[in-house]
């Protein structure tokens, strides 16, 4: 048996958090995402989701920043989004999973493997982590300063949280925003 769910744009947050070498931290998040997920409660195996980040609405509390990170790092005329695709759920605790799949960042596709935190509830699905990737494995780097003046590895920060939808398949756009 399946279950249905789509992101609720309200409870969502998706974020990051980058380190300079020199010190200090920059915390930003995206405000217009979408993503659905198929539960197989039989399978968890054979479960599947998407999530798509629309990379313009990245938001750090500095417009100037912001911009740069849309056009230098994130380069969103050309990569408006990111996406992450999933092709296998593993059950790894209580409340645990590891979910494995394809994150496309401008437009470079990469396998990663994500645990998250799990929270059930009726009608309801959270999962949440803080998990690092490596932007150059992504090519999301400036130039030479930036690339020795930020750390490689920035965390993602995700709490996402979907609503069952009684319908019989993923939706392919759910148009979520906070």
């Amino acid at each position: 048996m399946s279950d249905y769910y789509v992101l609720d744009g309200e409870r969502t947050q998706i974020g990051f958090v980058a380190a300079h070498r020199v010190g200090g931290k920059v915390h930003g998040r995206f405000t217009a995402f979408e993503g659905a997920f198929r539960v197989d409660t039989a399978d968890p195996a054979a479960s599947t989701g998407w999530l798509s980040v629309q990379m313009d609405s990245v938001d750090t509390g500095n417009d100037r920043r912001d911009a740069h990170l849309r056009r230098d790092f994130f380069g969103t005329p050309t990569y408006p989004a990111m996406t992450f695709v999933a092709t296998a759920v593993v059950p790894t605790g209580p409340q645990r999973v590891d979910v494995t799949g394809n994150l496309t960042i401008r437009g470079t596709t990469h396998p990663v493997t994500i645990p998250f935190a799990l929270t059930e509830a009726p009608d309801e699905l959270h999962l949440q982590t803080s998990h690092p990737i490596n932007r150059h494995t992504w090519n999301a780097n400036s130039n030479r300063l930036t690339t020795a003046l930020v750390h490689p590895d920035v965390a993602l920060a995700l709490s996402l949280t979907a609503t069952r939808t009684y319908s019989q398949a993923i939706p392919s756009s759910s148009a979520s925003r906070r």
